[in-house]
């Protein structure tokens, strides 16, 4: 395959977080990043086999945008309270990094024409959005102040890696190996619907699936039938409490065997269609799609939902169903899980903060000398 054509765009290094101006290459499973004004020697090559995970991707793709433009004197007015831009800030004098924040507040004064043009003399309050400075209000002049602009279309080169990149997940999702977990006690009490009545004492190794963005409403006795409906697969299906404050519920799906793993595992990757529910929210699975050995009832006693499927005594259900690419369904669903896919992203990242803040707190005072 040869090289498409060279992109410029901006991207968010992995490791300092800020922003650089790159020309970005595609070929074969690679993507070359340059970094414009450094060496050659800073070049990043990224595979496509790096990625564990849909959501890994997702988190990739977002570290390339269009580049931002200067915000020019003339221009001030369109900063305005609560924009998102990206900054400049000097970490020593003369090394300059870029990273996004948002404006806070401006300071308003006169523009000046002493040179004859027009010269900006408005403070902008930024509040950093990442970084070292993540959460800190700052003052800054209009020359270190740059417009996000927005993603009218992906970029070609991205887009192409990013293909590659979804196979070889989808790939790894086939033939990934279960891990071993152990359920603490109880375990099973935190799940809802569960007919105690079904299980016995025997314990079996089980495959597991995790689900969120499930409708609140929705049972598991649904989940299960859609299933069986759709791959003929017969499975164990739970729906996890939620707060009253969450949007959406998690659920779980228990497989009996290897085979069943791989054929539903197929099934969600599929490209063609995005499981959503009648009122149109799409499943996500979960992070890494968890398969891992749980003990469980064994395959022997099975639930009376899963009963009833082998029996063949089961109805059509219209709360879950499939919706097809090049639909107006699918482009909404699509959108949809992107959307949940940035939101678990930003709580991952308040997650860590927390935890760093919490560090901070709990950390005990150097002793005294």
């Amino acid at each position: 395959m040869s090289a498409a054509a060279e992109s410029e765009l901006e991207f968010r290094a992995e490791g300092d977080d800020a922003w650089y101006s790159v020309l970005v290459a595609a070929q074969g499973e690679r993507l070359t990043v340059k970094y414009v004004g450094f060496s050659d020697n800073l070049d990043e090559v990224f595979e496509a086999s790096r990625f564990e995970s849909f959501e890994e991707l997702k988190e990739f793709e977002g570290r390339f945008r269009p580049v931002s433009v200067q915000l020019q004197d003339e221009e001030c007015s369109k900063a305005v309270e609560g924009l998102p831009v990206c900054a400049s800030h000097s970490f020593n004098g003369f090394d300059l990094r870029f990273y996004d924040a948002v404006i806070e507040h401006v300071i308003t004064e006169r523009h000046s024409r002493a040179k004859g043009e027009e010269e900006c003399l408005c403070t902008f309050v930024l509040v950093w959005q990442h970084g070292p400075g993540a959460g800190i209000m700052m003052e800054k002049k209009i020359e270190n102040i740059c417009l996000v602009q927005s993603k009218e279309k992906p970029d070609r080169n991205v887009a192409l890696f990013l293909e590659r990149a979804k196979e070889k997940i989808g790939k790894k999702c086939a033939k990934r190996s279960v891990s071993q977990i152990h359920p603490s006690e109880g375990w099973a009490e935190d799940i809802n619907e569960i007919d105690r009545q079904d299980a016995d004492l025997g314990r079996a190794d089980n495959y597991l699936i995790l689900i969120e963005n499930l409708e609140k409403d929705l049972s598991p006795s649904t989940i299960t039938e859609f299933i069986h409906q759709q791959t003929s697969i017969v499975s164990q299906s739970y729906v996890f409490a939620s707060s009253s404050k969450e949007l959406y519920a998690r659920g779980a799906i228990v497989l009996n065997t290897d085979k069943d793993l791989q054929v539903l595992c197929k099934f969600f990757n599929n490209p063609g269609h995005i499981i959503i529910s009648s009122r149109g929210r799409p499943w996500v699975v979960a992070r890494n799609i968890l398969w891992r050995d749980i003990s469980a009832p064994t395959g022997t006693c099975l639930l009376k939902s899963q009963k009833k499927l082998q029996n063949g005594n089961t109805g059509i259900s219209h709360e879950l169903k499939l919706a097809y690419s090049g639909t107006e369904e699918f482009k909404k669903a699509k959108l949809l899980r992107d959307l949940h896919a940035e939101f678990t992203f930003h709580l991952e990242r308040l997650h860590k903060r927390l935890a760093t803040e919490e560090k901070k707190i709990l950390q005990p005072p150097p002793a005294s000398v």
